[in-house]
């Protein structure tokens, strides 16, 4: 048995009406406490991801002055070339220790 052409048609657009309604109910709608804090959490994970990158620049540009500076001084004199190698590993670990409690602080 099938139903004439009109009322299977009004009762496909009813069925598209009712599984499309909260679609557009969200689009018309204002933004809410929930948009509010997913947009929160995807900007500080943007943040997180090139706050990391700009780290790894930061270490690297870092590590290569101060490769630079201990290679030099190798030549002139041991005595700084330790104390220098010990600063440079101090420094080294201090920001390693700052950029992990920065980024605890992001996730957590």
């Amino acid at each position: 048995m099938s139903l004439p052409w009109l009322p299977s048609f009004f009762i496909f657009l009813l069925f598209l009406a009712i599984e499309t309604s909260p679609i557009f109910a969200k689009v018309l709608s204002p933004k809410g406490e929930y948009d509010f804090k997913l947009e929160d959490a995807e900007n500080a994970f943007k943040t997180w991801v090139a706050q990391k990158g700009n780290q790894r620049t930061k270490m690297l540009q870092t590590n290569i002055i101060l490769n630079e500076k201990v290679y030099s001084d190798i030549s002139e004199e041991d005595e700084l070339y330790e104390y220098k190698r010990k600063m440079a590993r101090e420094l080294m670990q201090q920001q390693a220790d700052a950029f992990h409690k920065g980024q605890q602080k992001i996730i957590g």
